[in-house]
């Protein structure tokens, strides 16, 4: 479900609007697909994903021969196939330079996700955290292009992606970076049809952690929870709704 900006307007009837934003393809996977298969499924709300770029930079697949437009190409065929799966209301790709987000304008960034804001109007924004999740250079600028594009514009909850200790552990304990619990404000805890759609994504993405056989059996997607901290709005207890 490729979109223009401009053609989001329209989703602005629906009483709930989310807005995914994160750097590469495959990152809505690991993250948040669960929240947005749910999104999906919900006639009541409307569910946008914006990848700030198409994934060219992915070393796996310049090892099978593939150059950097092949390789863009190919990630975006994916990402259509988990807008689909996912049933989002629009999939946003501006094609940014993947492995160099860091060393594009500030400025740039965030007008290429207050666009999308401005046409869309969600009330609730998804991002990584500070440290982008793993501390990628392009996760990092993702999440300070959501800041940017928030400051001076209506207030809306902005969700940012965390992970435990225990996930950190589980799958990689030295490319994760976790939060106390004490930080998380929302615990999401997915349904059966939800985590379906969680590791039929990463599948769709040929994730590593997936499909090889001797990758880890309790993947990001078991036990089937994502968790959120909103940014400087903290809830105790954790809500169960990012809408909440």
């Amino acid at each position: 479900m490729l979109r223009a900006v401009d053609s989001l307007s329209v989703l602005r009837s629906r009483p709930k609007r989310l807005l995914a934003v994160f750097a590469h393809p495959d990152d809505e996977a690991y993250g948040a697909a669960g929240v947005l298969a749910r999104a999906g499924a919900c006639d009541a709300t409307a569910a946008v994903l914006l990848t700030l770029t198409n994934g060219e930079a992915s070393t796996v697949m310049a090892a099978e021969g593939l150059d950097r437009e092949a390789v863009a190409r190919k990630r975006s065929r994916r990402m259509e196939a988990v807008a689909e799966r996912l049933g989002l209301d629009g999939l946003l790709l501006p094609g940014l330079p993947d492995g160099a987000l860091a060393e594009e304008p500030l400025a740039r960034l965030g007008d290429v996700v207050g666009e999308a804001i401005d046409a869309f109007a969600p009330q609730v924004v998804i991002a990584v955290d500070p440290r982008g999740v793993n501390g990628h250079p392009d996760n990092i600028a993702s999440h300070w292009a959501v800041r940017r594009a928030l400051e001076g514009r209506a207030p809306r909850r902005l969700a940012q992606l965390v992970y435990l200790q225990e996930t950190a552990d589980a799958v990689k304990p030295r490319l994760l970076f976790p939060v106390p619990e004490t930080a998380v404000d929302a615990v999401i805890r997915l349904d059966a049809s939800e985590t379906d759609a969680k590791e039929d994504c990463l599948r769709i993405h040929d994730a590593l952690a997936t499909v090889k056989e001797d990758g880890p059996e309790d993947l990001l997607y078991r036990p089937p929870i994502e968790r959120f901290d909103f940014l400087g709005k903290p809830h105790d207890p954790p809500l169960g709704d990012l809408f909440g």
